[in-house]
C-alpha cells in the first residue's frame, strides 16, 4: 500500500456517520467542542443543539463537550426563551 491509499484508508476511518435533523452526516470522529461540532453540523450559532439518547433529548452545553464516534443523533432548535 503506497503512502497516498494508506491517507485515504487513515481517512475513511476517521469518518463516521452522525444524523442531524432526520439527515446523516458525516463527520470526524472524535471530541468536539459543542460550537464547533455545532459549525461542522451546519447548525446556526444561536440554534440549541441535543442528543437524542435511548428517546430522550439532552441539552448540550455549548461550552461542553461531545465524544462522536458515530450514530449520534442530534437534534438542533431555536433557543427557549427565558423570563422577560
Amino acid at each position: 500500500m503506497n503512502q497516498q491509499s494508506a491517507e485515504a484508508t487513515a481517512q475513511r476511518t476517521r469518518l463516521v456517520t452522525v444524523t442531524i435533523d432526520g439527515k446523516a452526516k458525516e463527520i470526524e470522529r472524535g471530541k468536539y467542542l459543542v460550537s464547533e461540532l455545532k459549525l461542522v453540523l451546519g447548525v446556526p450559532a444561536d440554534y440549541e443543539l441535543d442528543e437524542v439518547k435511548h428517546g430522550e433529548f439532552k441539552p448540550l452545553d455549548e461550552n461542553g463537550h461531545a465524544h462522536i464516534e458515530g450514530g449520534e443523533t442530534f437534534v438542533s432548535h431555536v433557543r427557549r426563551g427565558g423570563a422577560s
